[in-house]
């Protein structure tokens, strides 16, 4: 017991101390990192023994550096420019994609694996504290880079954010998704068929969360020359961008 109590105190000590050293460093940020940009290997070259692990640029404009405390152990992830301008200060365990509009943003990560989002200025625009998020992800999440929205999931639950944090579509959805250009979203619904398990329905609601349809429908869709055809208990119907729905 003795040997655990130990070990556990000293876990919460290292971890106490890393914590305060990243508040530290949020005080006292880092304007330039040293060093030079190497134009061959494309990446940032510095002897200093306080910063390491740098990734290369590859196409992009941006490479992640660590700064290390005075063991050698990371504090954690940040992002510098091919000038060294420190864009992401080094608090977070992962800096994992950029996300491009006007103005670029980046997820990133904290130490149980929270996700944000921080802007090209550095600044923590959504704290981290989503499981997931999946803006610009692939090609279904598309849709929702248009209308400004950033799909997030907590607790196997997702709904919408905006690029200031602001929630849209309050995260307690099985899945949503935007369905055309005038703002409509199909959004998933899990429903106990007993025994333990569930099926899925999906149903319509507008920009401002009006529900056009409840769940019901066997399948989504998106809409291809205004309309789009959706099945509810062996019945077609047709919905059209105005969210009008016709049984066919």
């Amino acid at each position: 017991m003795n040997y655990l109590l130990l070990f556990f105190f000293t876990i919460l000590s290292a971890c106490t101390n890393n914590t305060i050293q990243k508040q530290d460093m949020r005080k006292s940020k880092i304007v330039q990192l040293p060093g030079h940009y190497n134009v061959q290997d494309n990446a940032w070259e510095n002897s200093d023994p306080n910063y390491d692990a740098y990734s290369s640029f590859g196409e992009d404009l941006y490479a992640t550096f660590s700064k290390l405390d005075k063991d050698g152990n990371s504090l954690g992830l940040g992002l510098i420019d091919k000038s060294g301008k420190v864009i992401i200060q080094p608090i977070y365990s992962s800096v994992t994609m950029r996300i491009r509009t006007e103005n670029d943003f980046f997820v990133v990560s904290d130490s149980l694996n929270n996700y944000g989002i921080v802007n090209s200025e550095g600044v923590e625009i959504v704290k981290p504290q989503f499981d997931d998020i999946y803006f610009g992800n692939n090609a279904a999440d598309s849709m929702d880079t248009k209308f400004g929205l950033i799909k997030v999931s907590k607790n196997d639950k997702k709904g919408y954010i905006n690029a200031t944090g602001r929630i849209i579509v309050p995260v307690k959805y099985d899945d949503l998704f935007m369905m055309g250009k005038n703002g409509f979203i199909m959004f998933q619904v899990l429903i106990p068929i007993g025994n333990g398990n569930n099926t899925a329905k999906w149903g319509i609601m507008d920009f401002d969360q009006k529900i056009i349809s409840p769940p019901r429908f066997s399948y989504p869709s998106r809409f291809e020359n205004g309309s789009v055809t959706l099945v509810s208990e062996g019945i077609e119907y047709d919905v059209n961008e105005n969210g009008i729905i016709k049984k066919k």
